[in-house]
Order: structure tokens, then C-alpha cells, then sequence
């Protein structure tokens, strides 16, 4: 494991115990600044260099300006420990087979890189696991409407409030949620951020401590800067 990644790891669980947002910023087509608060979901196992966050694929906001520009920088307060993560890198989107987009998924990290199983399906298996991970409020979402639509829509768009996975189970349509839950899963993405450089400032300390980890020639490279 990375020395960036292992001490983020360790500065999550010493700070967070429930779910955490997180800040992303990137540049849109016409040189404006985007900021949204995205959710985030785990760390990939046997890969370092990647962060899986959650989205709708309706989401017109996070998902248009992610489009437009998927390289991003993202955010992460650390208020227990007095530390700041600013992460540098792009974001892929993985949705369902069933949408049409133009995004490749990540290359395979080392760990898969000889298996038979191609990169598609590698992040669509990782996106069925984390939907069957989720709470049930949290699947109930992705059958809500676009969020940050003006005007809101009214409280019938919003009954769905709790959502059980419904893969590889033997359901018929005629099942009261079986519709909501075959939306919600094909409007369930994973965004998965492959990280390329990280700042890293401990606060907390005087004087404060600023470590640059970059990515050179598939090596990270560790610097001490002037805090």
C-alpha cells in the first residue's frame, strides 16, 4: 500500500464513523470553477490508487461538469487529527450496461491485471458488490428524481424511502418494488477517482507539516515542502 494511501486510511478512521462527504472542484468547459460535496463509499481493495464515490446518473450537476472535465481535485477534512488531504487526479464513471456513455472504465490494477476478466466487467462486478452494501435508505435515493431541480418535485416523487437489493433474486414485476429497484440500480454509478498526486498538512502541529506524494514513472515520489 502507498504511504499517502495507508495514512489516509488510518486518518479516516480516526475521524469519521458514519458516511463522509467529501469536496470536489474541477474546471467546466467555459473556465468556471464547479464545487459539489460528493459521498464517499471505500477504498479499492488491492489498488491504492483508487476511491470509489457514489452518484446518480441523473445527477444533471456532478454528472454534467464530471463530463465536461474528469480531471478534479478533491478536498478532505480531517477535523479530529488536524489534517488536510488535497487529492489530484480523474474520475471515471461506472454505470450500468444499460446507459450509454462515452467514459473507458480504469485499467486494471496489478492485482488483475493476468485475469481473463476484462476491465468492464471487473468494475461492473465492484458496482453490483457496493450496491448490495448500501443501506437500504441510501438505494431508496436513486429512485428519487434529479437532485438540485428547481422546483422541487412533490412529496409523491420522494415515497421510496427504503429500497432492499433485489439482485440475483427470483422477483416478478409484479413485486411492489421491483420497478423502483430496477430504476434505482440502472441509475446507481460508481465514481471512482484514480489519484495522481497528494498534498497532505498536519495542522496540528507547530510548525505545521505540508508532504507532497506525486506519481513519476508508476513510483510515488515523497516530499517535504515548506509548510
Amino acid at each position: 500500500m502507498d504511504t499517502w494511501n495507508q495514512l489516509l486510511q488510518q486518518s479516516h478512521k480516526k475521524n469519521y464513523r458514519s458516511i463522509v462527504y467529501v469536496q470536489m472542484t474541477n474546471l467546466r468547459r467555459n473556465g468556471e470553477p464547479s464545487l459539489h460535496n460528493i459521498r464517499f463509499q471505500d477504498f479499492v481493495k488491492n489498488d491504492s490508487r483508487h476511491l470509489l464515490f457514489l452518484m446518480a446518473f441523473n445527477d444533471n450537476h456532478l454528472h454534467g461538469d464530471i463530463k465536461s472535465n474528469p480531471s478534479a481535485q478533491l478536498s478532505w477534512q480531517m477535523p479530529t487529527t488536524k489534517e488536510i488531504y488535497n487529492l489530484f487526479g480523474r474520475f471515471y464513471i461506472i454505470a450500468s450496461p444499460k446507459k450509454i456513455t462515452r467514459f473507458p472504465p480504469p485499467k486494471l490494477g496489478t492485482e488483475l491485471m493476468n485475469s481473463e476478466i476484462s476491465a468492464h466487467e471487473h468494475w461492473e462486478s465492484v458496482r453490483r458488490q457496493v450496491w448490495s452494501s448500501l443501506s437500504s435508505q441510501i438505494r431508496a435515493t436513486f429512485a428519487w428524481p434529479p437532485s438540485g431541480e428547481i422546483p422541487k418535485h412533490g412529496d409523491e416523487a420522494f415515497k421510496c424511502l427504503k429500497l432492499d437489493c433485489m439482485l440475483d433474486r427470483n422477483i416478478g414485476l409484479d413485486h411492489p418494488d421491483k420497478v423502483n429497484h430496477e430504476f434505482a440500480f440502472d441509475n446507481f454509478c460508481l465514481l471512482v477517482f484514480r489519484v495522481n498526486e497528494v498534498i497532505r498538512l498536519e495542522y496540528g502541529i507547530f510548525p505545521p507539516k505540508r508532504m507532497i506524494y506525486r506519481l513519476v514513472n508508476n513510483e510515488w515520489i515523497e516530499e517535504e515542502t515548506n509548510p
